[in-house]
């Protein structure tokens, strides 16, 4: 009798072990997958028309994949990026960058956004230090720095990699 005791308590360890091990597996993996997520990569959805043909082509969302390690001064002109929305904190934006601090925008004062018919002169407009002028592949359909100003380079989240699906 005493031997079935013993080993009834094994059995139990070893089931007690089993689980704490799992438990450990599952919390590692849960903090692995949220560290990845929030400062390697993420992806986004792309909905609406601005950045189209370039995303939504065939369908209404794109899901895409986004490096979030690249810094923000890493940036390049025509580089694809998300960013808090300046006009919505909660929101993000995903556009292509047309021009980096110190470039010049043509832009048109008639047909463009209330920025651009507010602050270019004779057509042009110049991207000051620590913006980047962004703007959507569609852009009648888009709500840009045309419409905002030069976005801040610290509301860029990332640059978009590639579209894992549409």
């Amino acid at each position: 009798m005493q031997t079935a005791m013993v080993h009834g308590k094994r059995v139990v360890n070893f089931l007690n072990k089993k689980k704490r091990e799992i438990s450990y597996a599952v919390i590692g993996a849960s903090l692995g997958t949220y560290f990845i997520t929030s400062r390697i990569v993420t992806t986004a959805v792309v909905a609406g028309q601005s950045m189209t043909p370039t995303f939504n082509k065939n369908s209404i969302k794109s899901r895409v994949l986004v490096d979030l390690i690249t810094p923000v001064t890493k940036v390049k002109q025509d580089d694809i990026i998300l960013a808090h929305d300046p006009e919505e904190s909660d929101e993000y934006i995903v556009k292509r960058v047309t021009a980096l601090a110190g470039q010049f925008v043509e832009v048109d004062e008639d047909c463009g956004g209330a920025y651009t018919r507010k602050y270019a002169y004779q057509g042009k407009l110049t991207v000051p230090t620590g913006y980047c002028w962004v703007e959507g592949d569609n852009k009648s359909k888009s709500h840009d720095s045309r419409e905002f100003g030069p976005l801040p380079l610290g509301l860029i989240k990332g640059r978009v990699l590639f579209t894992l699906w549409s």
